[in-house]
């Protein structure tokens, strides 16, 4: 039919160079698995190609010495068969449609399928679906409604991890609607590298495509600013900040800072080191952001935060501390010298000392002169003694 549109309805014969584009194009437009490049008389050595989900692998069946085996997938990805029997495919798409062909090299075959098959309109699957970790170990997915969804259209997400295990989606988010338009999942911290992310369409009155998303946590994880603290003395301002990533091992970070107001700002790095002591701070603004050191993606800015590590003020507060701990000192001399003295007190009431006795080792210079103490002589300091004797009266 194709020739009899290309060829002129005018009898007679037809030019060799008209007839011979209209050969060509048919050949251009006649599908692949067609174009079998074997001699007539040949069975085709490659038979009932399939596609096997679980493993991931393009098949078939091999008559005779076929060799040279190659799968090309969407006319770029060239594999090398396996034993001349298959080609296997890591993270296989169930959602996008690709050509697989098989072409062998001796005696020269191709044939080719479609994987998966075409089903339903592709305008009522999920739209602009996009997956991000956050938060460190945070997974958010959000997608749009498809144009052409019917009334009714309800959306499902999973992610494949391991050996083709399927995981649903947690914790959905829905709009006004009721349609689910989002996922999250509050800790991907076990699975390292990805997973595959499926979104399938269900309604009762249509058949709806899926879409789908390879999720790198290495490649669009969104790092977050982290919180600096900090400890202060009197010359030297240390401030520390925690990890921001549990995926990407080298992290870069970016500070501001600013000493006093007008001055101007320094931009300092650390890579892989969450800590930075400053000398001579003072009063200072600091505000700061992480990058993934290898993908590029950077964070937000910190809001500014403000800081005040006086010398000064540091000074006053040792001073009053000194005077403290002086007015402590003397109040403990106090209450041991009062304690002291209560106890000589007690002990010169039991042992009251011998009257006019002087220690030359503790008294010299002073000129004083030793009296000596005769038992039954009057001393001279003693007062004279009245004898009074009692008569008794008739």
């Amino acid at each position: 039919m194709l020739l009899s549109l290309l060829l002129p309805n005018t009898p007679g014969t037809c030019s060799p160079a008209l007839t011979m584009t209209a050969l060509w194009l048919t050949l251009l437009l006649m599908p692949t698995s067609h174009l079998l490049q074997i001699h007539p008389d040949m069975s085709p050595p490659i038979t009932n190609l399939r596609m096997e989900a679980k493993p991931d692998r393009l098949t078939w069946d091999l008559h005779g010495n076929a060799t040279n085996i190659k799968c090309i997938k969407d006319s770029k990805q060239i594999l090398k068969a396996e034993q001349d029997r298959y080609c296997e495919y890591h993270a296989l798409s169930l959602c996008k449609v690709s050509n697989y062909t098989v072409r062998v090299g001796n005696p020269p075959f191709s044939t080719w399928i479609l994987f998966p098959e075409p089903d339903g309109d592709s305008e009522a699957a999920a739209k602009n679906l996009t997956c991000w970790v956050h938060d460190m170990t945070v997974l958010t997915c959000r997608w749009a409604v498809g144009r052409a969804a019917p009334r009714g259209v309800q959306y499902r997400l999973s992610w494949r991890v391991g050996s083709g295990k399927d995981l649903e989606c947690p914790r959905y988010h829905v709009d006004e609607r009721g349609v689910r338009v989002g996922c999250r999942w509050d800790d991907v911290s076990r699975y390292q590298g990805g997973f595959l992310v499926q979104v399938h369409g269900a309604s009762a009155g249509a058949r709806i495509p899926c879409k789908e998303d390879m999720v790198d946590f290495f490649q669009q994880e969104r790092l977050s600013p982290p919180n600096v603290t900090i400890r202060c003395n009197l010359t030297h301002a240390f401030l520390e900040w925690k990890n921001v990533s549990h995926f990407n091992r080298r992290v870069r970070y970016q500070l501001s800072i600013q000493r006093g107001q007008g001055a101007p700002v320094e931009q300092i790095f650390r890579d892989n080191v969450n800590s930075l002591d400053l000398l001579h701070p003072g009063t200072f603004v600091v505000r700061i952001r992480a990058e993934a050191y290898l993908a590029g993606i950077r964070s937000d800015w910190s809001a500014p935060q403000r800081f005040v590590c006086d010398s000064a003020g540091d000074t006053l507060s040792r001073v009053w501390w000194a005077a403290l701990l002086i007015a402590l000192a003397m109040l403990l001399a106090l209450l041991f010298m009062f304690l002291l003295c209560r106890r000589f007190s007690v002990v010169q009431k039991i042992l009251p000392p011998v009257p006019n006795v002087k220690d030359p080792l503790w008294d010299l210079g002073q000129n004083y002169k030793l009296v000596v103490w005769d038992i039954g002589q009057p001393s001279p300091e003693d007062c004279p003694v009245a004898q009074v004797q009692v008569q008794e009266t008739a």
